[in-house]
């Protein structure tokens, strides 16, 4: 169990740190060893619906440079044929063809001053000289192939001399980055999905408004939270792809309301699992123990938004550590006390012999296991891209898919399992029958005496039975109590008010008659012996 429960943490752990990573739509290229090279994912005009303009890549030449450059444009798989492979075992390589490498004869003279190209130049691979001489150069490289492509730029002839080269990377659809551009239409479809699940719900609370139960008022609240956050993060992206800037104010907005929404569905997820509603009318002082840990989730999912925009991963990597940790310890607190609850308010359930509340709990307890599961195999996956992160070749050759890894499983798993949720606890006309009253039990008599042996030994029994030993309808009338409203939400029925309750509800079985007739007896028996006797 506690390796589980490790292994959790670890992946979520993970998985937040792997979320940090954001990029930009333009970069600088400059003559520092990082900044000499940037690469990015290009769409084909014909791969996008409705992609009218041809995808573009635009370097610019800035007139602060001192000093000549030599610029190349390439699609990743032709990245071998950049430079010549020099020294013992080709250990390091040559890019530029200045005088010195054409006399060593690791260029021809027609690349001089420009990047060297060996083997057959392909297609994709385009090379440019910039002359410091002249001010406003730039070129235009078309994409003609979906694919991932890369810009460098050095010197030339090499020296320590600076230079400033901008690339513009410009997409069919507009200016959001390759790598996010899925984002919006995924967040688009999204918002449709939550608002018709809206509807739909407000058109069944509506039908049966005289018998919804509180949970399914909480849930309505978090599908209108659920759109308006979707909405949002839809309107975030949409806005960053006509202006190509992220707008701070949409980009805060987003992160408080996606911190809102994953406590507001952790809260709504724990409580429903420890049986409020249906098996307990209240949760008394857990129920503040369940805000609190909310509240902190809250705060830390804001902590860890607002970092991942101010703090640049990689070079404040400690740093990055400590926001998410906070955020991924309350989250797998949330997990672990969740699966405690409902694993509890299941063996609740199966003693009292509420077989068609039990089975509700039974698939919402599955329900569970399975996202769990799931998290799990994106734990090893997540595992997988955070060793091979620094392979040259894995983002070049996963690129298109890495929204996906990061961002959008979470959150089809989790439409997943709040839709399933959402049908679980619907609104439907036997909301408040369904949660007032316990099952009547339908057994034979050898079932009612072995279930009757299962519950003298059980502590619930003890409780309810010396219980109700100070007052004939102590417990019925405490389950009678919600607290708030007055409400009954769950009524058990104890030994004397039997009679009465299986009488109104007219459907009194052949076991149930022998039940009541023993009972009567028995009543029978104990005032005749509490009578004394006189002579």
């Amino acid at each position: 169990m506690n390796r589980i429960l490790c292994s959790l943490f670890i992946s979520i752990l993970i998985t937040l740190l792997l979320l940090t990573e954001i990029r930009a739509n333009e970069d600088t290229l400059s003559n520092d060893a990082l900044y000499r090279q940037r690469c990015s994912g290009m769409y084909y005009k014909n791969d996008i619906p409705g992609g009218g303009s041809d995808s573009i890549i635009t370097v610019n030449y800035d007139k602060a440079s001192k000093t000549d450059v030599a610029a190349i444009v390439y699609e990743w798989p032709d990245n071998d044929k950049v430079g010549r492979s020099v020294g013992p075992g080709g250990t390091s390589k040559v890019y530029i063809c200045d005088q010195n490498a054409v006399l060593a004869k690791y260029c021809p003279q027609s690349q001089l001053g420009g990047f060297i190209v060996t083997g057959n130049q392909t297609a994709s691979i385009v090379t440019h000289t910039f002359n410091a001489t002249k001010n406003g150069q730039s070129f235009t490289y078309t994409i003609n192939r979906t694919g991932y492509y890369c810009v460098a730029a050095l010197p030339s002839p090499l020296s320590d001399s600076q230079f400033l080269v901008t690339v513009d990377w410009k997409n069919p659809y507009g200016e959001l980055p390759a790598l996010d551009y899925p984002k919006l239409p995924f967040y688009g479809v999204l918002t449709l999905v939550y608002l018709l699940i809206g509807i739909i719900w407000t058109v069944l609370s509506i039908m049966h408004r005289h018998d919804l139960l509180p949970v399914q008022h909480y849930l309505s609240g978090v599908i209108l939270f659920i759109i308006m956050e979707m909405a949002f993060n839809w309107g975030y992206w949409l806005n960053y792809n006509m202006y190509g800037d992220s707008s701070t104010f949409l980009l805060c907005l987003v992160a408080v309301l996606n911190a809102g929404r994953n406590s507001i569905s952790f809260f709504m997820l724990l409580i429903v699992c420890m049986g409020y509603g249906v098996v307990k009318p209240s949760l008394g002082s857990t129920m503040i123990k369940c805000r609190i840990l909310t509240l902190a989730h809250f705060v830390f999912g804001v902590v860890y938004a607002a970092g991942t925009m101010l703090i640049d991963p990689e070079t404040a990597s400690p740093l990055v550590f400590l926001v998410i940790f906070p955020l991924a310890l309350t989250m797998t607190t949330f997990y672990v006390w969740t699966l405690q609850s409902i694993t509890n308010t299941l063996q609740t359930l199966e003693i009292r012999r509420q077989t068609v509340k039990a089975s509700m709990y039974k698939r919402l307890y599955r329900l569970l296991v399975f996202s769990v599961s799931v998290l799990a195999i994106f734990f090893v996956i997540n595992m997988f891209n955070y060793v091979h992160r620094e392979d040259p070749d894995w983002i070049p050759n996963n690129w298109q898919k890495t929204w996906f890894l990061l961002d959008g499983w979470l959150n089809i798993l989790y439409l997943i399992v709040f839709c399933v949720i959402l049908f679980i606890w619907r609104p439907t006309e036997n909301n408040k029958r369904f949660a007032m009253s316990e099952e009547l039990m339908q057994e034979d008599d050898f079932d009612t005496e072995r279930h009757s042996s299962r519950l003298s030994e059980s502590p619930v029994y003890e409780q309810e039975k010396y219980g109700s030993s100070s007052g004939d309808r102590g417990e019925t009338e405490r389950l009678h109590n919600d607290g708030d409203d007055g409400s009954v939400v769950f009524d058990i029925g104890d030994e004397h008010d039997e009679k009465s309750t299986l009488r109104e509800s007219g459907e009194i079985s052949n076991a149930s008659r022998e039940i009541l007739s023993r009972h009567s007896n028995e009543n029978e028996t104990s005032n005749y012996q509490d009578v004394p006797e006189t002579n």
